[in-house]
């Protein structure tokens, strides 16, 4: 069994977990990415390059890669190529190769920031606020239903890229751009969580939810977290799957606040704090193998300790000529 993981960049650690657990079986990981220089290619069984996701050749290049390396399944680690990936799905599966990513409604949901918030009010589910249009922000800045400082952002961003923190109605004025790629959230002044969640591609189920508190964040990444197993978490958290309906490897974001948790961002893909759960035997890497092979996976959600502490921490590596033919 070979899997490909599209698009790696420094995602050197999941690199390891699939490329330890398809060894077992003889499998391979094959790692993609169009930049020479992105760590994670170093560390995969073998590693291609390819042209950006907005290249209209980039589709053939991935089929070519799943031929030349009897790929089984192929899996995005980015946000914006989910999107691309979930327009081929059928295409792919007549090939027998399965994408691990949710039904392009899903993922169109998801990435859209302000769509998402549509989605958890249509089903009233706890959602941060987020507004699109710019009467609206003043209309409840007038009316004290919002306040300041807020967050400025793209609707579609990714990486904590492109975020503002706004202090003032001059300061927004200025910078707001009626082009409907910015949305506009409240500052939320409660504890941040990461949530790491399994849906399994056979029985549609969460079987593995993984909460954590996060301590601090680096480029958008989860870089310190501390493990809890919050009740009131858990239950929201499957609520969510259950009317989402996505599949797959999914990480959301959430805050705490008076009122209780409200929902922030969902992301149908691996989250770049998932090690902590990994690390904590919430093992997505083998759950995938097993729904490859036709096994559904047993429900195990919430089962881990509380309190342990993840920390990240640089590495170095030197690229020389020989590596670069890799």
């Amino acid at each position: 069994m070979n899997i490909l993981l599209c698009s790696a960049g420094r995602r050197v650690k999941l690199v390891r977990y699939f490329k330890e657990e398809l060894s077992k079986f003889g499998g391979k990981v094959v790692a993609t990415d169009c930049d020479p220089s992105a760590p994670a290619l170093y560390f995969a069984d073998h590693a291609e390059m390819v042209p950006r996701i907005t290249d209209p050749t980039y589709i053939d290049h991935i089929k070519q890669i799943c031929k030349k390396f009897e790929i089984n399944a192929v899996l995005s680690l980015i946000d914006p190529e989910l999107s691309l990936l979930a327009e081929y799905k059928e295409e792919f599966e007549r090939e027998n190769i399965k994408i691990i990513i949710s039904d392009k409604d899903v993922v169109n949901i998801c990435f859209d920031k302000y769509r998402t918030f549509q989605f958890l009010q249509e089903h009233s589910l706890p959602a941060v606020p987020t507004y699109q249009q710019l009467s609206e922000i003043l209309f409840d800045i007038e009316n004290n239903q919002l306040r300041f400082p807020l967050i400025m952002k793209p609707k579609n961003g990714s990486a904590s890229m492109g975020i503002t923190i706004i202090h003032s109605q001059e300061e927004l004025c200025s910078l707001w751009k009626d082009s409907g790629e910015l949305i506009v959230q409240p500052f939320i002044e409660g504890s941040e969580y990461g949530v790491d969640c399994y849906v399994d591609l056979l029985s549609y189920k969460a079987v593995n939810i993984f909460c954590k508190r996060k301590i601090r964040m680096r480029a958008g990444e989860t870089d310190k977290s501390v493990a809890v197993n919050d009740q009131e978490l858990l239950e929201l958290i499957n609520k969510l799957v259950d009317t989402l309906k996505p599949i797959g490897p999914i990480d959301i974001d959430c805050f705490k606040t008076e009122k209780g948790f409200v929902i922030s961002e969902i992301n149908p893909r691996f989250g770049g704090g998932y090690p902590h759960a990994h690390e904590e035997r919430q093992n997505f890497v083998r759950n995938i193998i097993h729904n490859l092979k036709g096994l559904p996976n047993q429900i195990a959600v919430g089962n881990y300790p509380e309190g342990s502490i993840m920390i990240k921490f640089d590495d170095v590596m030197v690229i020389n000529s020989t590596n670069r033919s890799h």
